[in-house]
């Protein structure tokens, strides 16, 4: 919500009230500008990258294979076509098994004691009684495991269970395992705990206060007495002359915390086998991260452990970290002997969260009087809750990821992250980019209100020119941002409809833009490893199977790698089967977050798809004569390109490769391309590409009550290359609603003493069918370069 005021924007009749040009017109649709901004025009833009433009553009990029790199190996199979969703049979007949439907031979039930206090010390824990009672197994604490974990390893600050402080109420301290979960929940009220009380911080304020007793103990990355966790500082460009343009527009914003609202409420079922080796079951967004976090929690290596990911149902970021839940189920298991399941209630993921973090932004955006952005200046204010989670990252984000799509003189960006006493937040849809966003598009219409100009046209004038860098330093490498505008434009009927509908109603426009996978991976050296690899096993029918550690968590990843192979090899699609289950046979991934499984788990399908067909042709060479690249795939078929009378069927060739070989595998990895540039906070927010969207609403407002509607909304995303246009689609409606949801109804409510007041999808108000608007999906492909057949990210980004 607003602090200073509010938007005069579009609330008045046409001809009613606000500010006029100095000319005293009044402007509605296309305005021209004297000398506008670059709009993405002008080629001397001091921010293009001249190196950048492929020479199938007019630049000096050498594109050897055409103007794009995977042109050569599009048959015409499956890509861009409407897709099913390769594991919709199994979900759609109840047959996908999600965390809580995993069923092991005697296994027992798991229950979490957690915290009443937001703030406390541990004086002492009597698990004795507990212990006693009849039908529990085991009985473990904090001091089972010491080991801290995180899902950064800068940040490492979680344990599985409190160590000598609790920190939010619903703060893990102890857990039970029992033979049923009736027996389970009455040995957690035998478990006795003393508690000293202390000082609780609710306000984000309050942490940027000197404390004698900061939430957690002072460490490398601790900023001074404070609870401040993260301080980031950023400037770039004119920032002195910025400040003295001619329009300004300065606003103060309070966002709430926003929970992810997944269907599926957290699982986790915990066994060692026979032989020593933990199997963990999961609904995870990122496997490899809780393999990691398991190894450290309890002390063994990687080998003995296989995390098994289980469907999910739904995650949008809340299924990013390891979890205490996690460790807890392996170490109840270790001790009883015994496989143990933990299934969480509805309140207790509104306790985990790791949601949408709460805000206080400080925004102001300057315009010259040609209509150029002469800059933007932030404060952010971020409430961590009480860990870290992704909280760097997210620093950062609000920051450099609300600079563009727009060409702008400066920049200069504050930001800080609190720990507070409330349940920690972390990474959701559109991470770190969504509230600075809304603050910035807000602040562009008040310029345009100031200037007496059309809101639609001051941001055409203003964008990014094409093969250049944002004022932060990234590459763009494609950009559909014009066609996104043209398009929201045309179908919502804007220069029909802005200042000429009636009192109350209203049209609108934004822009978004957002990363496509992370330029840097958390836990490793991308120069000597990988962000994605897959790996490719043919079978003796001719049948393909595809080896992937990316997570399908309901967005279609699997769909996607599938496609990728099937187009690569020409094979049906229902000849490509997906393994992307367990971490014993799937090849690491950095996991299902910051939009970058299509763009880099299909880059490395790709060229593991390739390198099967370079051993295929050469197989059918041997067999006809004829030199690969004067043969062709299609139809289950390799045929002479001059007369396809001549060939041999896909099964043949595959079978002599085998028999030349004594099987038929390839593998596929990817790594983003040097990106230069000077960056300021460790490249956060660099990625391999950017996509780019513009969205129209018209808006119903009553003026006695202030309730909103939504009339109806038009979302047009740059993704590059629709890979599945059906899916696609669903991905640009599914972010129009989480969009709208927090505009108008979500919040994660706290009362005056700190409570959360909503833990339920009672009261906290997820927009329901009945009041979701109509949305019209608009497709707009830029072809990015270095894309998978030129795809980047499709529905994440505001």
């Amino acid at each position: 919500m607003r602090g200073e005021k509010m938007s005069r924007g579009y609330r008045q009749a046409p001809g009613k009230g606000g500010k006029s040009r100095t000319d005293g017109k009044r402007t509605a649709g296309q305005q021209d500008f004297g000398v506008p901004g670059s709009g993405g025009s002008d080629p001397y833009s001091s921010l293009q990258d001249i190196d950048r433009i492929p020479t199938s553009q007019g630049g000096q990029l050498e594109q050897p294979r055409g103007p794009h790199v995977h042109d050569p190996h599009i048959t015409g199979q499956t890509i861009g076509k409407p897709t099913s969703l390769v594991d919709s049979r199994w979900k759609v007949t109840g047959q996908a098994e999600y965390g809580d439907d995993i069923r092991l031979p005697n296994e027992l039930f798991g229950r979490i004691l957690r915290s009443p206090h937001h703030y406390a010390k541990i004086t002492s824990i009597d698990t004795s009684k507990a212990e006693s009672l009849p039908g529990v197994k085991a009985v473990a604490t904090g001091m089972d495991s010491v080991n801290k974990f995180g899902v950064l390893p800068v940040t490492k600050d979680e344990h599985a269970m409190a160590q000598e402080k609790v920190r939010h109420v619903g703060d893990l301290v102890a857990c039970v395992a029992a033979d049923s979960e009736e027996i389970a929940i009455e040995a957690l009220s035998l478990i006795d705990v003393e508690y000293e009380i202390l000082e609780p911080i609710h306000d984000m304020e309050d942490g940027l206060l000197d404390s004698n007793d900061p939430i957690h103990d002072r460490g490398k990355y601790h900023i001074g007495e404070s609870n401040v966790q993260k301080r980031v500082f950023q400037q770039f460009g004119h920032t002195d002359a910025m400040r003295k343009a001619k329009f300004q527009s300065k606003s103060d914003w309070t966002f709430a915390g926003l929970h992810h609202g997944f269907t599926e409420p957290h699982a986790v079922v915990a066994h060692w086998d026979p032989n020593g080796r933990l199997q963990l079951y999961t609904p995870q967004q990122v496997p490899h991260y809780v393999h990691r976090a398991l190894s450290a929690v309890l002390d063994i290596p990687m080998h003995q452990i296989n995390v098994i990911r289980t469907f999910v149902g739904g995650g949008f970021g809340g299924k990013s970290d390891p979890f205490p839940h996690e460790m807890c189920a392996a170490i109840l298991s270790r001790k009883s002997g015994r496989p143990v399941r933990i299934n969480f209630d509805r309140e207790e993921v509104y306790w985990v969260n790791r949601g949408r973090h709460p805000s206080r932004i400080q925004m102001e955006v300057f315009a010259d009087e040609k209509g150029r952005i002469a800059g933007i200046e932030t404060d952010a204010l971020i409430d961590g809750g009480a860990f870290a989670s992704f909280g760097h990252v997210t620093t950062y984000y609000n920051g450099v990821l609300h600079t563009s799509p727009y060409e702008i003189g400066g920049f200069h960006y504050t930001g800080a992250r609190v720990w507070t006493n409330k349940p920690a937040s972390g990474a959701m849809r559109g991470h770190g980019a969504v509230n600075s966003r809304c603050a910035v598009e807000v602040a562009i219409d008040e310029v345009c209100e100031e200037m007496g100009v059309d809101p639609m046209t001051f941001r055409l004038a203003n964008l990014l020119p094409p093969h250049s860098r944002t004022i932060t330093g990234f590459r763009i490498t494609s950009t559909g941002m014009r066609e996104c505008l043209d398009e929201v434009r045309k179908q919502s009927g804007w220069d029909n409809k802005f200042r000429k509908l009636p009192f109350g109603r209203g049209i609108g426009v934004g822009c978004g833009f957002f990363i496509s996978g992370s330029g840097l991976p958390i836990h490793w050296d991308p120069e000597n490893f990988p962000h994605a690899t897959v790996h490719l096993q043919c079978d003796m029918d001719g049948g393909v199977t595809v080896h992937t550690g990316a997570s399908e968590i309901g967005q279609g990843s699997d769909t996607a790698v599938a496609q990728a192979v099937s187009e690569v090899l020409a094979l049906p699609l229902d000849m490509i089967r997906i393994r992307s289950r367990e971490s014993d046979t799937a090849p690491v991934d950095l996991g299902s977050y910051s939009s970058r499984v299509t763009f880099m788990n299909c880059n490395a399908a790709i060229r593991a798809a390739i390198e099967m067909r370079d051993k295929v042709l050469k197989a059918a060479w041997e067999i006809t004569g004829y030199h690969p690249d004067a043969l062709v795939l299609g139809d289950r078929r390799i045929y002479y390109k001059k007369d396809p009378a001549i060939g041999i069927s896909w099964l043949e060739a595959v079978h002599k490769a085998q028999a030349d070989t004594g099987s038929l595998i390839s593998s596929g990895a990817y790594r983003t391309p040097p990106m230069g540039g000077v960056h300021k906070g460790a490249a956060a927010g660099l990625a391999p590409a950017y996509s780019f969207s513009a969205y129209v609403a018209e808006v119903e407002v009553d003026p006695e009550t202030g309730f909103v509607k939504v009339i109806k909304a038009w979302a047009a995303h740059d993704c590059g290359k629709a890979l599945n246009p059906l899916a696609v689609e669903g991905q640009i409606i599914g972010s129009c609603h989480m969009g709208m949801g927090q505009v108008l109804s979500e919040e994660m409510r706290y009362g005056r003493t700190g409570h959360l007041l909503n833990p339920d999808l009672l009261d906290y108000k997820i927009m329901s069918v009945h009041e979701m608007p109509e949305v019209t999906p608009i497709i707009v492909e830029s072809n990015d370069p270095e894309g998978p057949f030129g795809a980047k990210e499709a529905g994440e980004g505001p």
